[in-house]
């Protein structure tokens, strides 16, 4: 693999990394192939290290990196909230999911609905949500994922973008397809390593390098916003002269947290739960994830988007007239625009005096788009700057090391959705509903050219490069709706397949209206320049997916509650389950009192929040570190205390 703009010594990691990759596919071959349950599971024997490990590795894509610092630059700190209040959902699938999904001992999301609802229309969901998981989220993530890539590719390696993310997906997919899931979870643990050390070497160097806090602080001026862990009221939210900023807040901590498809475990995570030994073994995977993802891992990022302030400034070019854009050339490196006034054709160069060869200003604009005086038709990417931060600050060697990391996140990352498409296709469509009874080596094959046909649908998606971003963000809402009754079918026994399926037509249909429909008056606050803002589309598509969901249930006939004793039988949830817990007594012996698992929780936040923002304390020199270290303490001992009396429960 050629390595162009790198040094040998770097180059040679790279290459040693691809060679390891695909000698953990060779060597795991023969056991991968013996099951379903190897290939996709590793046949439910890991341990809660390699596991949580697994979802830390492959929930860092190769973007997460340069999301993160770009939105610091773009908007501050606080903006991680998008992400950071996914720890409440997250801990509570520690203390209650977690152990549910174990004991379901199912491969897939999937199937848990046949086992849930016990009825021929559940076999028929179960069914399409393996085709929905397997023909279009998965390989939409994929094709995400590979555009954002490109990015790193090419500045480290000077290769054609499509050259460069072609040589990555099919070194990803040539392990996962010899090794299946224990190819995945091995590769994970030694680019969780890599990509740890990575990136505390570059906040390190790259910190040092640009004066420390002084220098960021003297860079941000007056715009207090960029350094504050909590969002400040300095943003106007549409037009109601509320904060834009708080109002997101609320959003997210009063309602993203519980209003998504993966409230009660995301496919990553249930696969790797569900891969674990015992209950046991799948609680602490996710505690470790959680605390490793949340807590941990943000800072070294944040730091480096922070660093990148000083040293490479926000460059955009004005449009210099009212008009209309005609023409975009990107390799002339010129947008054209139609005046509004006179009609005439006025060229712009897309050039800024402070810019530099690895720091310039890129079109923001296309043909058709209205466009005002004053306004940028071209700025520079914002997330290109962490690429652009290790490449002027890492050594020889290091550099080599964070390049590999950052390859491996997204071969980490392809192998993943590739391994799970093809464990929704075969578990949940192929086998249940066209060859049921065929030998295991068959299902084995069937996964494999699944695998190949997810990466080749989302490489061929990934050609349309311009559209992509939007439909990424349309396909996060599309069913964010049922996250509220996925967590209820959990709880309530009323909740039955009709009511699932009401909420995902509800979800999508909302979404297709919110998203093309002209916005009614209602939720104009939630608006922005006529277009509905995503906090403004996840509070209508939960509110509207939920109400009608519910609303349903006055509608449709009671679930039978003898059809629900296998799933109560072997899970043993607690919650609004009087009927069914009627006909199966003996499931309900020995179960702990909820608030064990309520003090494991909040243990579990307060252990999470307080290392975040007491590490934050620290680097950005401000008061409460004592206080946030005492509530990092105090959490730990309830985690402590939780994990061990949850421990008497049998499984």
């Amino acid at each position: 693999m050629a390595v162009a703009g790198l040094h040998w010594i770097d180059g040679a990691i790279i290459v040693l990394y691809f060679a390891f990759a695909v000698g953990v596919g060779l060597v795991m071959r023969e056991r991968a192939s013996a099951s379903t349950e190897e290939y996709f599971l590793s046949g439910r024997s890991l341990p809660w290290w390699l596991a949580g490990t697994s979802m830390v590795a492959t929930s860092f894509a190769s973007d997460t990196p340069l999301l993160v610092s770009g939105w610091v630059r773009e908007e501050g700190i606080w903006r991680n909230w998008v992400w950071w209040c996914y720890a409440i959902s997250g801990v509570i699938t520690v203390f209650v999911f977690a152990r549910w999904w174990r004991r379901a001992k199912v491969v897939t999301k999937a199937e848990l609905t046949e086992l849930r609802y016990g009825t021929a229309g559940a076999r028929r969901l179960r069914a399409f949500l393996g085709v929905y998981q397997a023909a279009v989220a998965n390989p939409w993530i994929l094709v995400w994922v590979m555009l954002s890539a490109s990015k790193i590719l090419e500045v480290l390696f000077g290769l054609d973008r499509t050259l460069s993310v072609t040589i990555a997906c099919l070194g990803a997919v040539s392990y996962s397809l010899l090794a299946g899931f224990w190819g995945v979870v091995i590769t994970d643990l030694v680019q969780f390593v890599l990509a740890a050390v990575g990136a505390v070497a570059l906040a390190v160097i790259s910190w040092r390098a640009v004066g420390g806090l002084a220098a960021v602080e003297a860079a941000v001026g007056s715009d207090s916003s960029v350094l504050a862990l909590v969002p400040t009221a300095e943003v106007e939210f549409g037009g109601s002269g509320a904060s834009y900023a708080l109002a997101a807040l609320a959003v997210y901590l009063g309602v993203s947290w519980w209003a998504h498809e993966d409230a009660d475990g995301s496919p990553v995570t249930v696969q790797r739960i569900s891969a674990c030994a015992d209950e046991r073994q799948g609680m602490l995977a996710a505690l470790w994830y959680a605390i490793a993802h949340y807590a941990l891992r943000p800072w070294p990022w944040i730091v480096v988007g922070l660093a990148s302030l000083v040293v490479l400034p926000a460059l955009s070019v004005p449009s210099p007239v009212d008009g209309q854009v005609v023409e975009v050339d990107t390799h002339a490196r010129v947008v054209a625009v139609a005046s509004e006034d006179t009609g005439e054709r006025v060229e712009v160069p897309l050039v800024h005096a402070e810019e530099a060869p690895d720091w310039r200003v890129e079109a923001t604009v296309s043909v058709g788009d209205a466009v005002s005086a004053g306004e940028p038709v071209a700025s520079v990417d914002a997330e290109r700057a962490y690429v652009v931060m290790l490449r002027r600050y890492l050594p020889t060697g290091l550099l080599g090391v964070v390049a590999v990391s950052l390859l491996a996140a997204f071969m980490s990352t392809v192998d993943t959705h590739v391994n799970l498409a093809a464990a929704f296709f075969v578990n949940d469509v192929y086998r249940p509903h066209l060859r049921p009874e065929a030998e295991a080596e068959h299902y084995v094959r069937v996964a494999r050219w699944a695998s190949v046909a997810t990466l080749v649908l989302a490489a061929v998606a990934a050609w349309q490069a311009e559209s992509v971003r939007w439909l990424f963000e349309f396909f996060l809402a599309f069913l964010a709706g049922v996250g509220p009754i996925y967590l209820l079918r959990w709880l309530w026994w009323r909740i039955s397949a009709t009511t699932e399926i009401v909420a995902c037509v509800a979800s999508a249909v909302t979404a297709l209206t919110v998203t093309f429909a002209p916005i009614p008056w209602a939720i104009e606050p939630l608006s922005a320049s006529g277009a509905l803002l995503p906090i403004g589309r996840t509070v209508v598509v939960t509110g509207v997916s939920l109400v009608v969901a519910l609303g349903s249930l006055a509608l449709t006939a009671r679930p039978e509650p003898a059809a629900l004793v296998e799933f109560y039988a072997r899970v043993r949830p607690f919650g609004w389950w009087g009927p069914v817990r009627a006909l199966a007594p003996e499931a309900s012996a020995g179960r702990r009192g909820t608030w064990t698992l309520a003090v494991g929780i909040v243990g579990a936040l307060a252990l999470i929040y307080g290392l975040l923002f007491g590490t934050g304390a620290w680097l950005l020199e401000r008061p409460g570190l004592a206080v946030f270290a005492a509530v990092a303490g105090l959490g730990g001992v309830l985690v402590a205390w939780s994990v061990r009396a949850i421990e008497g429960e049998r499984e």
